[in-house]
């Protein structure tokens, strides 16, 4: 997934701004246009790029989860379309399909989401608790032993703060404040996502699907 890494938390931010006016809008009910949605996604393939040989499987899966979901909208223009589409097809729980790359790419912005917000809430050059803790919170629980424990033995290849600083074209101050807007913006879009999930017939036993 070809990104340039100028100002990527500042992009990033504000991408998910723009997403998180759209679902919090007054218009009833709220549209979140799938295009817009995984341009935004885009932006987050850089920070867990940079995150080394660690997530760079991760990172793989992403970008193939957006790219399948952005060739989607080129027929299907919202989030809630695809979902109720897959849904009345009785289809969401088709490997590969629409609704099963939606949930696996939110669930990577969840795991940028903790991660941001968990290195801002350390003190200190060292992002591996930071890390290892979002992954544990937002993947562990779909992943196997042998998985985890890969995961965790890659940790020494993540930067310091100040490397993935640098690797990101940021400064610390910049940095916190960008970190900060995008995670009270992506949390916003991670609950609509998985609201949608929940008020659909089995949406919740998709949510539980690896």
């Amino acid at each position: 997934m070809a990104a340039t890494n100028e100002r990527v938390l500042t992009k990033m931010a504000e991408a998910f701004n723009e997403l998180a006016d759209d679902v919090n809008s007054r218009r009833t009910p709220p549209r979140l246009s799938l295009s817009k949605f995984c341009r935004a996604c885009r932006l987050i393939s850089p920070l867990i790029g940079c995150m080394g040989i660690a997530f760079r499987v991760a990172d793989m899966e992403f970008s193939a989860k957006v790219d399948g979901l952005a060739k989607t909208s080129e027929s299907i223009d919202t989030v809630e379309a695809l979902i109720d589409l897959d849904i009345a097809r009785n289809a969401g729980k088709d490997p590969g399909s629409n609704s099963r790359n939606l949930i696996r790419a939110n669930r990577s912005i969840d795991l940028a989401r903790v991660m941001c917000e968990k290195i801002l809430a350390q003190r200190g050059n060292s992002i591996t608790g930071p890390v290892l803790t979002a992954y544990e919170q937002v993947f562990g629980p779909y992943h196997s032993w042998a998985i985890k424990t890969a995961v965790r033995a890659s940790a020494f290849t993540l930067p310091t703060k100040a490397g993935l600083l640098r690797r990101l074209k940021e400064n610390e101050a910049s940095a916190s404040v960008q970190m900060q807007k995008f995670v009270i913006a992506s949390s916003a879009v991670i609950q609509y996502i998985n609201n949608l999930f929940h008020s659909t017939e089995y949406g919740d036993e998709l949510l539980g699907m690896i």
